[in-house]
Formats: structure tokens, C-alpha cells, sequence
């Protein structure tokens, strides 16, 4: 049962349980020791007599790579198939946190980043099963209209709930744009976004599947009633859970071996900006584009980089400021270089995979460097990249961005960008393989840009997204 919520003395934001100390890990496993198969399970019976043995966790798997052998003889089948886990038995109440709606969008910012979380439930009253989501994408708005690179239509604000007087708008607004504090509420709405999608805990990861396979990055996990929100379930808490119990579900196995190429994902358009560019120009495209990160590349399409919008964190001080009229490239530099710091110089993630590389180490990269996409690239001739997507050992990524970065023949690049593969193909991919044949991993996208105006204060339940499924396929 979940721990009734209780709230912080003096503090904004509420969550059920006191949180968790963070131990950091000394040392991450680094890309070029994973290996393209599950991570072993070290179990007995009693463990898969205790479903709640299996909760997802937001640390990485730190098994060696001898724990990874694929030889070993501990694994343990579980005598149910994933579709039939159900999401009671992945909840952790310890880390749900709420914030109230008119908590300033500064101090939204920083709950988002002390407890390293991608979004935030928020909610105009206690247990608001109807609450918005605060996330990067807002944040990455909020920006862009404090610098005058956003549009904000007064209009679509008077068609929510929360706002009906233009006049307090238009006040908000202009507040933003002076770089006043607003409330978080204001820039959830900023941008469209597809309703917040909740499910029973009784119900299955099949259900599960068919939504986020169709675009949709979270569902809320409510309690028997529908009342009150008990967990939050991500594509990438998922896709990790599917890979670190993997063992357990002998239907995956069939389609992890084979080659994305084979799948028929990783050939989707790729939206790209040039690695010579202002790092604004990045945020801007991803804003209208509706996309979470970006690839950067050289004038000859070949990858240099990944920009995401969790790295906006990165230029929110007025210090940092100038950063945003620097090149891609130069934010790429800065971004490693820090992650070295917190990391440790073996960590830096490698974001591509070729069309030869198997769905297994597709998945293993995600999981490890907790991307939600990975770029698909060919190999330049004669490169030092290996058929796996990984770096030489001992080669230095930053390095290889500081000396002639915009030459395409330059040694250690990834290859020539020609695709990407999501967290959404490849849910959508393994509902499909498991009679889920209607779901589409675009109709999040499609919904949101047909969407003209802001984000509404709604939540969904399963029927109303088979009806919007139906509705969709009748356009087309």
C-alpha cells in the first residue's frame, strides 16, 4: 500500500514518503564494456514469488561486465509473460513528487534538478488526479520567451481553466518577458502537449505499451479509485525495466538479435542543425519542431553531437547567457567536459548505433546513457568506430570535438547521419510484435501539432486514447 503523502514543513513541493539519500556510484560502467545482451538475473524462487521485487529504478544497472555473461546458468524464467506484469508492482511511492501550480516556475527549476527528475505532477490542490506536467520542454519555452524568441498568443490562454482574464495574461506575459517570476502553471501551458494519460494500477503492461508506444513519454498510475495519483511511469523507466528483466520474458528474445535495419526502425527523418550554428537556434527548432533533442552535425551531414533539452539547465543563469549566441559545437564541448566532471572521463555517452546494430545493443545504449533517442549513422571510411556504435578505448571524445571539428574525414567520428531510433519505435515495435498492430509511435507527435493552442489542465483515461487512436485513423 502507498505511504500516505505528507508535506514538507517550509517547502513548496510535496511527495509521499521522506526522499531517498542519493549514493552516486564511483565509477559508471563505461559504453565499450557493455555487452548486446540483458543483464543476467541473480534471483531465487522467493524473488519471483515477490512481484515488488521487480521495481524499476532510476540508477543504471552497475553489473560488470563479467556479471554479464551470457552463459551464466542463474537465470530464472518468471512464470509470467511481461504483458502480464501489472503496474502495481512497479510504483515507487518513495520518489513521486508533487508541486503546487503557483509555485514559481525558478523554484520548479530547482526541485526538477535537486532530485534529478525529467518532469514534475503539478497540482492546483492535494492529490489533483487532473494535474499538468512541468518538464525540460517547458522550461526550454519559458526561455524562449524571456529572450523574445516565443510567441505567445493571449487567446489560447483564455481557453483553459486556470485563465479567463486576458488582461491577467497579457500582465504574465510580460513579466515572463521581462524575466520576472510566474508561476509554473503559466509555463506548463506554453507549448502544446498531449493530455496526461492515467492508468489503474491494476492494470497491465500491455495497456502500458499500446500508449507509450504511440508517443506519449509518461502515464500517471492512480489507485483503485482513480484518485489519487501513486506512481509516474516513463518510456525510459520502462525500456529499462524490459531490458533488466529481460531473462525473464522469453517472448522478447526472438527480436532482440536482429538488426534495426531488419526491424524497420531507425529510418525516420531526422531533424538537424548545423554544429557552426548558435546554440539558440537549436533551442528555437526544437521548440517548433516539438522534439526533445537534436542532432548537430557538419556541413556534410556527419554527426558531431546530441543536444537535448535537459541541457537547457546548463544556460539558465544570466552568467551563462552568453552561451546561447556560441556554436553547437562549443555547448557539446561544455556538456562533455561537465559530464566528465560528474562522471568520470569513461562515461561520456556515445548517441549512435549503425543500421547493422542489433535491437539488443540499441536498447543497451539507451538504457546506458538514458537518452530517449539514439541517431543512426554509415560509417566514414575508415573510421575507428567498430559495428557496434562504440568508441575506441582510450579515445577522447572531447578531443576529438577541439581540433578540427567541422572536417568530415576527421578521425573518430561517428559516420554519416542518415536516421533515428526512439524510445517510442521501439515500444511501438514490441506492441506491434505482440498484436498491438493499430499503434502508430507518431500519433503522439501528430496530436500535438495539429494542437494550435496551449496545453490544457487534462488527464485522460485508456478509452478516451483508443477513441483518439479511432478518431486519427479516420483522418488518415
Amino acid at each position: 500500500m502507498a505511504p500516505t503523502p505528507s508535506k514538507y514543513q517550509g517547502s513548496p513541493f510535496r511527495q509521499p514518503s521522506s526522499p531517498q539519500p542519493h549514493h552516486s556510484s564511483t565509477r559508471q560502467s563505461s559504453i565499450v564494456e557493455l555487452l548486446s545482451t540483458p543483464p543476467p538475473l541473480d534471483v531465487n524462487e522467493n524473488d519471483i514469488e515477490q512481484p515488488n521485487s521487480l521495481n524499476l529504478s532510476r540508477n543504471p544497472s552497475q553489473s560488470s561486465t563479467s556479471s554479464l555473461n551470457t552463459n551464466s546458468t542463474s537465470q530464472t524464467r518468471d512464470p509470467k509473460d511481461w504483458q502480464e506484469i501489472r503496474l502495481n508492482e512497479l510504483i515507487e511511492s518513495a520518489k513521486l513528487i508533487f508541486i503546487k501550480s503557483e509555485l514559481a516556475v525558478e523554484e520548479a527549476f530547482k526541485v526538477l534538478t535537486t532530485h534529478n527528475l525529467t518532469s514534475l505532477p503539478v497540482e492546483e490542490y492535494d492529490d489533483d488526479v487532473n494535474c499538468l506536467t512541468f518538464d525540460y520542454t517547458d522550461l526550454n519555452a519559458y526561455l524562449l520567451l524571456v529572450l523574445g524568441k516565443l510567441s505567445v498568443n493571449e487567446q489560447t490562454f483564455a481557453q483553459n481553466p486556470y485563465y479567463k482574464d486576458l488582461e491577467e495574461i497579457k500582465g504574465l506575459i510580460e513579466k515572463a518577458k521581462r524575466g520576472q517570476q510566474v508561476p509554473v502553471k503559466f509555463v506548463c501551458q506554453l507549448t502544446p502537449k498531449n493530455p496526461f494519460y492515467k492508468l489503474s494500477e491494476s492494470e497491465n503492461l500491455s495497456t502500458v505499451m499500446e500508449i507509450l508506444g504511440s508517443g506519449v513519454h509518461r502515464i500517471a498510475i492512480t489507485n483503485e479509485s482513480s484518485t489519487k495519483i501513486t506512481g509516474i511511469l516513463s518510456q525510459r523507466r520502462l525500456i529499462k525495466y524490459l531490458w533488466d528483466n529481460a531473462r525473464r520474458f522469453p517472448s522478447l528474445e526472438p527480436i532482440f538479435q536482429f538488426p534495426i535495419s531488419e526491424l524497420n526502425i531507425g529510418n525516420s527523418k531526422v531533424i538537424s542543425i548545423y554544429g557552426d550554428e548558435p546554440l539558440i537556434n537549436a533551442l528555437v527548432k526544437m521548440n517548433v519542431e516539438k522534439i526533445s533533442s537534436i542532432a548537430v552535425v557538419d556541413h556534410h551531414m556527419n554527426l558531431l553531437g546530441n543536444i537535448s533539452v535537459t541541457d537547457v539547465k546548463h544556460v539558465t543563469k544570466s552568467s551563462q547567457s552568453h552561451i546561447l549566441h556560441k556554436t553547437c559545437l562549443h555547448f557539446i564541448s561544455i556538456i562533455l567536459n561537465l559530464r566528465g566532471l560528474e562522471d568520470g572521463k569513461d562515461s561520456f555517452p556515445i548517441f549512435h548505433v549503425y543500421p547493422t546494430s542489433s535491437l539488443a545493443r540499441t536498447i543497451a545504449k539507451l538504457v546506458a546513457t538514458k537518452s530517449h533517442r539514439l541517431w543512426v549513422v554509415r560509417p566514414l571510411h575508415g573510421s575507428n568506430s567498430n559495428s557496434s556504435g562504440s568508441t575506441p578505448t582510450g579515445a577522447s571524445v572531447s578531443g576529438t570535438l577541439e581540433s578540427n571539428p567541422l572536417i568530415p574525414e576527421h578521425e573518430g567520428r561517428a559516420g554519416k547521419l542518415i536516421g533515428v531510433v526512439s524510445l517510442t519505435d521501439i515500444l511501438g515495435l514490441i506492441a506491434r510484435r505482440h498484436g498491438k498492430f493499430h499503434v502508430d509511435p507518431n500519433q503522439a507527435r501528430k496530436q500535438r501539432r495539429r494542437s494550435s493552442s496551449a496545453s490544457t489542465r487534462s488527464s485522460a483515461s485508456y478509452e478516451q486514447f483508443r477513441r483518439s487512436i479511432s478518431g486519427a485513423s479516420d483522418l488518415r
